[in-house]
């Protein structure tokens, strides 16, 4: 019995280890595509999936840094593949943690697919804009895979009467960070990062004043202090009703702060006419961002739960479970 207690933990925690790092994988996915996008290297391999016709590229840097990218996707694909097997021979009987492996597998294929559309058709801004859009929610349902692996472990936290409105709440900023994300990208692809030179005034006033491109670029920045304030007010909620669950506390004004200072490198974006260096950090931020808001909102799903388990309990291995014991007859029936 305790052999096969000892089997089914090593198998539960090899998922859990593998799921963390396909997590970081394709976060640094999305970094690197960041990457690429303010290198200009998007079209550096102008063919899919060869690079210039060939399997291994030209030793050119901006061929080299879309190269890069094109191979961790293909890792983090790798892993994702990793993680349905292992779902489906640790957790055959939880339902959610397997379909979502599955799904997993459907989007990062999807996700390819998507790339190499993306530069066959020389960067279309709408394409650009779903890849990163199907590539961030790939890395959310990665994280419901690894709040539901870990529930169990974690300790339960009792919910008070604002937990389930606090967790709406943070449903909803998370959507709205989202959304903001994708109109950064939006901004990034038509061109508008540089419709105003200074911030945060617009050419010197309070109000934008210009065509389509600084319409684009000032909306970006309209609706970045929004959801900036809704963030804020996330965290001040948490830390009003919230305080039973620190870890949710800590995760909301972490979410916060890093607002600030996603709003520090935006501006230093436009102050440095769009560095590479800056860019690609305003995309890693809003991405650590995104991911954030999806942690909040697990968590506050776990206050209002009361525990993990409604996101899932782990189950030991199929082989490895206790068969059922045969029942006794009273005597006499």
């Amino acid at each position: 019995m305790e052999a096969k207690n000892r089997g089914s933990e090593g198998s539960g925690s090899g998922f859990r280890w593998l799921i963390l790092s396909t997590i970081f994988a394709t976060y640094s996915l999305i970094v690197l595509g960041g990457v690429v996008r303010a290198t200009d290297s998007g079209d550096a391999c102008p063919d899919w999936p060869r690079c210039h016709g060939e399997l291994i590229p030209p030793f050119e840097t901006a061929v080299l840094i879309e190269f890069s990218h094109r191979l961790l996707a293909s890792v983090v694909g790798f892993l994702i593949l990793a993680l349905l097997i292992v779902a489906w021979r640790t957790y055959r009987t939880n339902h959610a943690i397997v379909w979502g492996s599955a799904l997993a597998l459907v989007l990062v294929i999807a996700q390819a697919i998507l790339g190499g559309a993306t530069v066959l058709n020389d960067l279309a801004t709408n394409l650009v804009m779903a890849h990163l859009a199907l590539a961030s929610a790939l890395l959310a349902l990665l994280m419901f895979l690894a709040f539901a692996s870990w529930g169990a472990r974690l300790p339960a936290v009792g919910g008070n009467a604002e937990s389930a409105s606090f967790r709406n709440l943070a449903l909803f900023a998370a959507i709205a960070t989202f959304g903001l994300m994708l109109t950064g990208s939006y901004v990034a692809g038509s061109g508008a990062g540089l419709a105003f030179r200074d911030w945060p005034l617009f050419d010197g006033q309070l109000m934008p004043e210009g065509g389509r491109l600084a319409m684009i670029h000032a909306m970006h920045r309209f609706v970045a202090a929004a959801i900036g304030l809704l963030i804020g007010y996330v965290a001040l909620r948490a830390w009003q009703t919230q305080q039973h669950d620190r870890v949710l506390v800590t995760v909301s004004l972490a979410a916060f702060a890093l607002v600030l200072l996603q709003a520090f490198v935006g501006a230093a974006n436009i102050w440095t006419l769009l560095e590479p260096a800056a860019r690609a950090a305003h995309l890693a931020l809003a991405v650590a961002l995104w991911s954030i808001m999806v942690g909040v909102t697990l968590f506050a799903h776990r206050a209002t739960a009361g525990s993990m388990r409604r996101l899932g309990r782990p189950e030991p291995p199929v082989a490895l479970r206790e068969p059922a014991q045969n029942s006794v007859p009273a005597q006499g029936s």
